[in-house]
């Protein structure tokens, strides 16, 4: 299993961090402290697919299974 982000890299929450709980989840640099790793989804009909999930530092609170798709790489520049 390829992931896109390693331990260390600093991460965003994209649009989709909303489905987190996250409050002002835009404003946050986050840093992803664990591989990836895969969970299934509990849905009988889509047993073949999977989601590459991360655990992250945000704002000083552990957030586990963080789905690869709701993070992008954070960018100093914008």
């Amino acid at each position: 299993m390829s992931g896109k982000f390693k331990p260390g890299d600093l991460v965003i929450l994209n649009d989709y961090g909303v489905f987190l709980g996250v409050d002002c989840y835009e404003e946050y640099v986050g840093i992803v402290l664990s591989k990836c790793y895969n969970i299934l989804p509990q849905m009988e009909d889509q047993m073949n697919s999977f989601y590459i999930v991360y655990d992250i530092l945000l704002d000083g609170e552990l957030i586990k299974m963080v789905p690869q798709e709701f993070m992008r790489f954070y960018d100093e520049e914008l």
